[in-house]
């Protein structure tokens, strides 16, 4: 009877010693590789590319960081109206349609290693110039019929078409823009007329093809949740119509029975008000009847108006996202973009298409994904600022880590049970992708991808 009483004793010891460890050093990354909470997902994805031809060099190093797709959204060839410029035309006919542009953007994709991620509808445009194409179609049914065809050629083989099996088909982009309708650069009708549009093509794409996810809206986000403005979108109010537009959109398909397999939204500002974002949608999906569908941040950057340039720290911000989204079981997520102009806003090339800070961040992420299985990271909390994932799979195990604070470096220790580093990739303060040994702490501004070993 001692003895029990003295082992019990022990184990509850040993129980709260290692709980007060947890909570009491944060900065020991303790993982158990042998306990797995989930499977890597997809959040490392571009949209648009450099170059839209086949056996592209820059459009390789895709295929090298493990990304799954690129959307369409802002390549203007895959535009509607580009592809069926004459609404007056019969939807059967073949003749009606012009893929040329277009086939050769999906090819190169698909080249890339990548599945395009479709949007249907309309790129970036003037209100003014472009404001046919802007205003709500003639006629819904047959906007639909037309976008049936899009998927019959892509991926049924219609009008000397392709079976790439693309599986997303997103609904619009950013029909909130504005709350000024004149002022849209996405849509110029009334909030309801949206609603019907996204309704009627919802409802008549799933029925047709009930094996695709057909889902949308591409919406303008959530900054009004932290009290945070937009970039570039002036005063609150505005950020206020997003979400009321948003709440507007549940309650019309809910009481619709629209479909909806995917839900997408966009965000440009940090890493801990996208994660609140991310909470908040999953909330709001979950009361309107929507609780299955898919969560995607199609377009992201962190804050570009945060990083003045494209040095060591815009990589560690970028990375810091990817294992946000990650931990917070986003389901896809597509950084906007993956052009090579070198600018905040595609940021994974600079200096004339070399390879970014923020590139070795999502080439990182692509070696956890193609692992495979998201490995338990014990720690009860880690610094607000402090960021890690931690992947297992028949290739091995991997961390990455990345530290957003302004000025502190955080002291590192890792704990991984039978398992002891092996290699450690960083990005230097040239921003060049080195290997170094372990270090006792991580920079400011700065992220680690460390693989391990069986001891």
């Amino acid at each position: 009877m001692f003895q029990k009483v003295i082992g019990a004793l022990t184990a509850a010891v040993a129980f709260l010693t290692s709980v007060v460890q947890l909570i009491f050093t944060p900065n020991v990354i303790r993982i158990d590789f042998d306990h797995v909470v989930g499977e890597i997902r997809p959040v490392h994805n571009i949209g648009r590319m450099p170059e839209y031809e086949l056996d592209s060099e820059m459009n390789r190093v895709f295929a090298e960081a493990n990304m799954t797709s690129c959307r369409t959204h802002d390549i203007n060839c895959t535009d509607i109206h580009r592809i069926f410029p004459d609404f007056s035309r019969d939807p059967d006919d073949e003749s009606a349609y012009s893929f040329e542009e277009c086939d050769a953007v999906m090819a190169a994709i698909a080249d890339a290693g990548m599945e395009p991620f479709f949007r249907l509808g309309i790129s970036w445009s003037d209100p003014v110039r472009d404001r046919d194409h802007l205003t709500p179609p003639a006629d819904y049914a047959k906007w639909s019929q037309i976008c049936e065809h899009i998927i019959l050629h892509y991926n049924e083989g219609w009008a000397d078409g392709f079976r790439y099996g693309i599986r997303y088909w997103e609904i619009w982009n950013e029909p909130e823009n504005s709350d000024d309708i004149a002022d849209n650069h996405f849509w110029i009708g009334s909030d309801e007329e949206f609603f019907r549009l996204y309704d009627v093509a919802a409802k008549y794409l799933k029925n047709r093809f009930p094996e695709l996810k057909i889902g949308g809206y591409g919406s303008c986000g959530f900054y009004a949740l932290t009290k945070t403005n937009a970039i570039n979108t002036g005063a609150t109010p505005r950020n206020q119509y997003f979400i009321t537009y948003y709440q507007n959109f549940l309650r019309y398909i809910q009481a619709h029975g629209s479909p909806m397999d995917f839900f997408t939204w966009h965000s440009y500002t940090t890493t801990g008000k996208n994660a609140s974002y991310i909470r908040y949608v999953k909330e709001t999906l979950a009361k309107a009847g929507y609780g299955d569908a898919e969560i995607i941040c199609d377009e992201w950057n962190y804050n570009p108006m945060e990083n003045d340039r494209i040095d060591r720290r815009y990589g560690a911000n970028q990375t810091s996202m990817l294992i946000m989204f990650q931990n917070e079981g986003l389901d896809m997520a597509h950084y906007y973009n993956g052009d090579d102009d070198g600018t905040l806003w595609s940021g994974l090339f600079v200096n004339g298409r070399q390879l970014s800070s923020a590139y070795y961040g999502f080439w990182a992420f692509g070696q956890l994904y193609q692992l495979g299985h998201q490995a338990e990271i014990k720690n009860l909390k880690l610094k607000d600022d402090l960021y890690a994932v931690a992947a297992t799979g028949e290739g091995g195990q991997a961390l990455l880590i990345a530290n957003v604070s302004e000025k502190k470096d955080r002291k590192l220790k890792i704990d991984a049970g039978d398992y002891v580093p092996d290699k450690c990739m960083t990005v230097n303060e040239n921003c060049e992708w080195v290997e170094i040994p372990l270090p006792d702490r991580i920079e400011s501004g700065s992220m680690l991808y460390i693989t391990f070993r069986h001891k």
